[in-house]
């Protein structure tokens, strides 16, 4: 057992540590955004660190107890298979869904702390059709590929939230893989009806791609061609 903690603490001793900078000015309103919003929603492109920059600040907050825990949450209805037929607990079952995130965490926190925080809940993977009932206090909540989020969904996760949390939800509506209305949209939608005080970033241009230059031809390729032939399923 010694030698578990042991490498544990060496792996925590290489974590990232670096202050979070924002690569361009959409960033910046972004990080400022989830600073001084209780609720922050980001939509646009993919490679734009929608989910990277949450997953940095949650993770600092954290390390500096001024939050208690980290909830990580997306919906696991898409193309793939429900949570319900994966093998393992529930962190097992979650881990591929939230595979982005958790990568982000492990750099940030460190492997070792990761692992802990699983364990004892202070990290919690949580799929989305299993919110209701649920309440979070002194929690950043962190919502990935909220694109997907049943319109009832969405309604009951913004109901969730409590005292000193964050709620950032991130998505793309163009990439929504359900048939039906997008949560997401129903969630900026009723935003904007009733004028709520909410943050709102959206990356919507490609040139907020800051994963790589291939990343960000593809996506105008797509775009390009979607417009063109219809969205591709």
């Amino acid at each position: 057992m010694a030698k578990r903690r042991t490498r544990k603490v060496k792996s925590d001793e290489n974590r990232q540590a670096d202050i979070l900078r924002p690569l361009n000015g959409k960033q910046a309103e972004y990080i400022e955004s989830i600073k001084n919003n209780a609720v922050t929603i980001c939509t646009g492109v993919w490679g734009s660190s929608k989910s990277f920059i949450p997953s940095v600040m949650a993770s600092d907050m954290l390390i500096a107890k001024k939050i208690q825990k980290i909830v990580v949450a997306r919906p696991t209805e898409g193309k793939g298979k429900s949570i319900g037929y994966l093998k393992g607990d529930k962190n097992e079952k979650m881990e591929g869904w939230c595979a982005p995130v958790l990568e982000t965490l492990k750099q940030r926190l460190g492997a070792g702390h990761l692992e802990a925080y699983l364990g004892n809940g202070t990290v919690e993977l949580l799929a989305l059709e299993q919110v209701k009932g649920r309440s979070w206090d002194n929690t950043f909540i962190l919502v990935d590929e909220a694109e997907d989020l049943e319109p009832s969904v969405a309604k009951s996760l913004v109901g969730r939230q409590g005292i000193n949390s964050k709620i950032v939800i991130t998505g793309d509506v163009n990439q929504q893989d359900m048939k039906s209305y997008s949560g997401l949209q129903v969630l900026l939608d009723v935003a904007k009806y009733v004028d709520l005080n909410i943050g709102h970033i959206d990356f919507s241009d490609w040139e907020y791609c800051v994963r790589s230059d291939e990343a960000m031809e593809w996506g105008k390729g797509f775009e390009k061609y979607e417009r063109q032939h219809g969205k591709i399923k």
